[in-house]
């Protein structure tokens, strides 16, 4: 009779106890469907900002509690760490506000920051959401890569380049994927016509007023982004100025530094390039100058 008993009172017991537990959990948990915080503009949205800068969030919370009790915007980046950049505490059950974050002073090309905006109300339920910057060096003078040299395409030299590497050009029909080539050399065996095209879509906008000297990421970028790129740049000249990127962004600009035809039977032309460094750099493509490593012979 007990062993009958024990056998219906213990799994009584033991889902008695799950209950019980599930209840204190939810009861000690905060729910973050208790508090809710809005910021605009929202993710989808870029944000890019010059170092700083100022630029307006603006914040809408609300709770089904007492009230919202504070706001924290916490920004990180790997060069400042992390950082309380605006706190404030408030006694109501919605609050709407705005928050003006400066962006930070960097001697980076550009700077990837990450804002957490926290919210919590009075019985401590917390929700946030992330917003993403991309700050922009003021002041950075762009590196520039000279003594580039491309040759006609019926010279059997380099005449094609990887923005990865442009110091490094390499001969398109050598190449082991002509898809790499984000610049090759159009132009008859006289050189009397020099052209660009590209196997990468990538485009390309001639703008001789642009200040090459004084080049910035931001400069560079907002003249592409206001151009119609096209697909070939054609009747290349010295001193023109190239400006080239992929879709909405821009990769650099070029300089036309000489144009030479049957210079000792030798047609080429010299370059110089101002390359903007991307946060999210692909890997380099291979080139006949840099083969992939087969894992065979790697170091062991």
């Amino acid at each position: 009779m007990m062993k009958s008993l024990k056998r219906i009172f213990l799994p009584f017991v033991a889902c008695a106890s799950l209950m019980l537990g599930l209840t204190m959990c939810t009861e000690n948990t905060p729910d973050l469907s208790d508090v809710a915080i809005f910021v605009t503009p929202g993710a989808s949205e870029k944000v890019e900002m010059l170092s700083g800068d100022k630029y307006r969030y603006e914040v809408d919370m609300s709770t089904i509690h007492d009230h919202v009790a504070s706001l924290k915007v916490v920004s990180f980046d790997r060069l400042h760490g992390e950082t309380v950049c605006f706190e404030e505490k408030y006694n109501t059950p919605t609050v709407k506000c705005s928050v003006v974050y400066e962006a930070p002073e960097t001697d980076r090309e550009t700077l990837e920051v990450e804002l957490r905006f926290i919210v919590a109300d009075n019985l401590g339920n917390k929700n946030e959401v992330i917003r993403k910057v991309r700050v922009v060096g003021r002041m950075v003078a762009l590196p520039e890569k000279t003594g580039i040299v491309l040759y006609g395409p019926q010279s059997g030299m380099a005449d094609a380049l990887s923005l990865a590497d442009v110091s490094r050009p390499f001969c398109l029909a050598d190449a082991p994927d002509p898809d790499m080539a984000d610049i090759y050399v159009e132009a008859p065996a006289d050189f009397s016509t020099v052209g660009w095209r590209s196997n990468t879509e990538a485009k390309f906008v001639r703008v001789n007023t642009f200040n090459y000297v004084e080049a910035t990421p931001t400069g560079i970028n907002q003249v592409y982004r206001s151009s119609v790129p096209q697909d070939v740049v054609a009747d290349l000249q010295t001193n023109d100025i190239i400006i080239v990127g992929h879709g909405s962004e821009a990769d650099g600009v070029f300089r036309i530094v000489n144009i030479l035809r049957d210079f000792g039977g030798v047609s080429c032309m010299e370059l110089s390039y101002k390359g903007i460094a991307h946060t999210d750099t692909p890997d380099k493509p291979e080139t006949p100058d840099n083969p992939e490593l087969n894992p065979d012979e790697s170091d062991s």
